[in-house]
């Protein structure tokens, strides 16, 4: 029993030093600390971000939206805001080395993400960022001109690791599914047009006590040109999938106009313009990534071969063809 208790004991006094050490070395008072100079992230115009395994990427703001240079692709609006908030806001919470030693951190030249803000042509935040912390809610970073290690306020390293096609703005259709109101659909020798229509209640019905009963939406369906009546469940399906639609990457060295005879094309319209978008034969019929067009967007994608079968099965569905078992 006596050398169990030592034991206990001896685990209480590392535990409690290693506590002290870490607390010593980390825990300082924030106000304490070389914070960072105030940035407004709406005055951040460039931001230049490098990682040895891909590289340097260069993001820039004009007329408030963001491209990638060189090529000037649409960038993910979402996450390069994220990127020039997190540089904003950059905040350190603990000096965490003064070694000089880097690699346990991630903030060796091999493994640190650099990262440089412009506003103009005028550096407004630079800082390398390393491995997120054991606390999950910081990460390793260094300073332009100050050695340390610290501890930032974030897991900055998700927020800025990221490649060329992670940032590129993947929108193929951003639509609101209750705009639609027509809808062109063709594959192989079938073609049907879709036009929606809604339907009127009853005089009576309308009528009615309406201070007891809350207003109801129309009822919506779904003619085909001849006027006959369509699934309305499976164009709510189609368009569940396809109004707000993003792709699953681009196809680099592909022009769209090289991409010829669509095996399927679907056609929306609102009451301002009309989106198209084609969905053409893979390489070989196992690939995994399904090349497409969308008159939309200037650059050819692709999907992933689930989501395109899964699209299809709606289209078949409405265009009459039986299902293959």
């Amino acid at each position: 029993m006596k050398v169990k208790k030592e034991y206990v004991i001896l685990i209480l006094v590392i535990v409690a030093l290693v506590f002290y050490l870490t607390m010593k070395s980390a825990n300082h008072n924030e106000s304490e600390l070389p914070q960072p100079a105030q940035v407004d992230s709406a005055k951040i115009n460039r931001i230049m971000v490098s990682e040895k395994s891909y590289g340097t990427v260069e993001l820039v703001k004009k007329d408030e939206k963001w491209f990638i240079e060189p090529k000037g692709y649409p960038a993910d609006s979402i996450k390069v805001k994220n990127m020039a908030n997190a540089i904003a806001d950059l905040t350190l919470t603990a000096l965490v080395s003064e070694s000089g030693s880097y690699e346990r951190y991630g903030l060796a030249e091999d493994k640190k993400i650099a990262v440089q803000a412009f506003d103009g042509s005028n550096a407004v935040r630079t800082l390398d960022i390393g491995e997120t912390a054991p606390t999950s809610q910081h990460t390793f970073v260094l300073l332009a001109g100050d050695p340390n290690v610290y501890h930032a306020r974030g897991q900055l390293k998700r927020t800025f690791e990221h490649t060329i096609d992670d940032l590129r703005d993947k929108t193929v259709f951003d639509l609101s599914r209750e705009s639609v109101g027509e809808i062109g659909l063709q594959k192989g020798d079938r073609s049907i047009h879709l036009i929606k229509k809604e339907i009127a209640k009853p005089a009576e019905e309308a009528q009615g006590n309406q201070k007891e009963k809350p207003a109801q939406a129309p009822k919506i369906e779904w003619h085909d040109a001849q006027g006959q009546s369509v699934e309305t469940s499976a164009v709510d399906r189609l368009l569940g999938s396809m109004a707000r639609l993003n792709c699953d990457g681009y196809l680099e060295d592909t022009a769209k106009e090289n991409l010829k005879d669509p095996q399927w094309a679907v056609t929306l319209k609102d009451d301002q313009n009309e989106y198209t978008i084609s969905v053409y034969a893979p390489e070989n019929k196992d690939a995994d990534k399904i090349p497409a067009t969308a008159s939309a967007n200037p650059y050819p994608f692709v999907l992933n071969k689930s989501r395109v079968e899964s699209l299809e099965k709606s289209i078949d569905k409405l265009l009459g063809i039986e299902e293959k078992k």
